[in-house]
């Protein structure tokens, strides 16, 4: 009897073996290279405690079993889960956190200086702030739809903001942060990094180094790929596959965490739909094209140089970490960090149709096209924005706003009608946006 229990126990362990490495097993190093990315960025460049970072940004299951250890001497996090699948990532200053596969074999450093603002300046053009009141806006009905954005608890099933900021005429006229954030504090703006990606492009079309309309991207793409065009990737209707999703093992995942070149882990995928016919979001497809640009640099520095040099550097968004991976590109969908404020900054050279001061960083007619829906979007997306035509997404918003979206409820709307930006940033999706923005508005004069 007690060989047969034995024999039944045996049995059992060896299934529940099989069964751990066929399905929990293989996303373990996706878990533990999540939080071993996530927790070196806020260290870094967020410059947060671990414990807050724990807390708040690796708190809920599975990211809670992680164990970690900060080498702050040498800037490098390792992440486990119960001893298994350790991963590590390093700071590498200016282009962010790299998260490991394997062995560190590409070790990356740049100096990336930043341009100093003017300090009599008044923002954003310089540290000085305009103390004088707007005419028109209505300072306590703002003040209380900022409040009203909040929940100091920031526990698990709150609202969890912790940053917004509101721009109107060009001038900063409300802000506010949840305890242990301030205006210098860097935050992940997720899937917005797509938006300062199509920037990118942006500037390299006004410098004629490429055209949206431009086919045959790459060399590998010598099948139905080759009619893949720009602006079929800008408007996410490539008719790749791609599955973006990230509660389990995909597309988005493998290439975001298991993958040590993001641009040929989203690049090499099949074709499954005549370019331009089908619209399907993709965070492979912004990766794509942070590709496309390191193919127009001849020596891989200037590639590095070129989001700060032709982007950050013009308009003060000095605090911009735009993170890379292990074989040096910039990971276009996922990872730029910035300031709230500097998060503006982007959100208002798009509000003036792709001018900064005297000078135009986009060329003319970017903006617009960025604004124009994707044909087959249903109204919602045009070129690496988000839109509200026919007020889809926010009823009680007005039609011509955009936006720049991310994971976790992170916001930059751009408001031309109200000649406004508002920024949004947090850790929750459960929020109204739709009140949040109709009660902001309210309190501002349209034009």
């Amino acid at each position: 009897m007690i060989k047969k229990i034995l024999l039944v126990l045996l049995v059992l362990l060896i299934i529940g073996f099989f069964a751990f490495r066929s399905t929990i097993g293989p996303q373990l190093p996706i878990v533990s290279g999540y939080a071993a990315k996530k927790m070196c960025s806020c260290t870094f460049i967020s410059e947060r405690g671990q414990e807050s970072i724990q807390n708040e940004d690796l708190g809920i299951s599975p990211l809670n079993l992680t164990n970690t250890e900060i080498d702050f001497e040498n800037k490098k996090v390792t992440t486990s889960i119960f001893g298994m699948a350790e991963r590590t990532a390093e700071y590498r200053g200016r282009l962010g956190c790299v998260l490991l596969k394997g062995k560190d074999d590409y070790n990356i450093q740049l100096d990336i200086p930043k341009v100093k603002l003017n300090p009599s300046a008044y923002w954003p053009y310089g540290p000085r702030e305009i103390r004088d009141a707007v005419e028109g806006v209505d300072y306590e009905a703002l003040d209380i739809a900022i409040k009203n954005a909040f929940d100091p608890s920031m526990n698990i099933d709150s609202i969890r903001t912790r940053a917004v900021v509101v721009i109107y005429k060009d001038t900063l006229v409300g802000e506010l942060y949840a305890n242990g954030y301030g205006e210098e504090t860097e935050l992940l703006g997720w899937s917005m990094t797509k938006s300062v990606t199509s920037a990118l492009i942006g500037i390299l079309s006004k410098e004629g180094r490429l055209s949206i309309n431009d086919k045959n991207l790459f060399p590998h793409w010598d099948d139905g790929r080759a009619n893949i065009t720009i602006n079929d990737l800008l408007q996410m209707q490539s008719g790749l596959k791609f599955d973006e999703v990230y509660d389990e093992i995909s597309d988005a995942t493998t290439m975001l965490f298991m993958s040590e070149d993001i641009v040929s882990t989203a690049s090499y995928q099949p074709l499954l739909h005549k370019p331009g016919t089908h619209w399907s979001y993709s965070s492979g497809t912004s990766n794509i094209i942070s590709g496309l640009i390191r193919t127009k640099f001849e020596k891989h520095e200037d590639y590095l140089k070129f989001p700060h040099e032709a982007l950050f550097n013009k308009i003060g968004m000095q605090s911009a970490h735009l993170e890379i991976d292990e074989s040096g590109n910039y990971i276009g969908s996922s990872y730029c960090y910035a300031t709230p404020r500097d998060w503006a900054k982007f959100g208002m050279l798009y509000l003036n149709d792709g001018i900064w001061g005297n000078e135009r960083i986009l060329p003319e007619g970017w903006v617009d096209y960025s604004r124009k829906a994707a044909e087959n979007s249903d109204g919602i997306y045009g070129g690496h924005f988000w839109q509200n035509h026919n007020r889809v997404a926010y009823p009680d918003v007005p039609e011509d706003l955009y936006s720049c979206n991310g994971h976790e409820g992170q916001f930059v709307f751009i408001i031309p009608s109200y000649d406004a930006v508002i920024v949004r940033m947090g850790l929750s999706e459960s929020f109204d946006i739709n009140n949040f923005l109709k009660e902001v508005l309210d309190a501002l004069e349209p034009l």
